[in-house]
């Protein structure tokens, strides 16, 4: 946050299609971490103390994390203000191959 330091832990798990997949992720960890690690610090404490917040940060993280293997997915678009919020797509749906399937966060604490 831009008005006060802030410093975030985030603990999360990748959930990946196969094995396969695992052995993959491990050959681009070095540029997967940077595109998180990124995404991470572009945040605000605000944004992720909602639900909404985290999901959407989850949908990010699995984009970024696919980009170094040539996987380019969209994300939801965002509902507008006092509008239902859209659910974000399920493991799979806007890219089957994809072999990180989905997000899962273990812990998050601000400080």
């Amino acid at each position: 946050d831009r008005e006060a330091e802030r410093y975030a832990q985030v603990g999360m798990t990748l959930e990946l299609a196969d094995a396969k997949a695992g052995e993959l992720l491990k050959a681009y960890m070095p540029a997967i971490r940077n595109n998180i690690l990124l995404t991470l610090g572009s945040k605000t404490a605000g944004q992720l103390m909602e639900r909404d917040g985290k999901l959407r940060l989850a949908a990010e993280i699995r984009r970024e994390a696919l980009r170094p293997l040539g996987y380019e997915i969209a994300l939801p678009t965002p509902a507008a203000p006092g509008a239902a919020a859209k659910p974000l797509p399920a493991a799979g749906d806007d890219d089957e191959s994809a072999p990180i399937l989905a997000v899962h966060f273990s812990n998050f604490i601000f400080q």
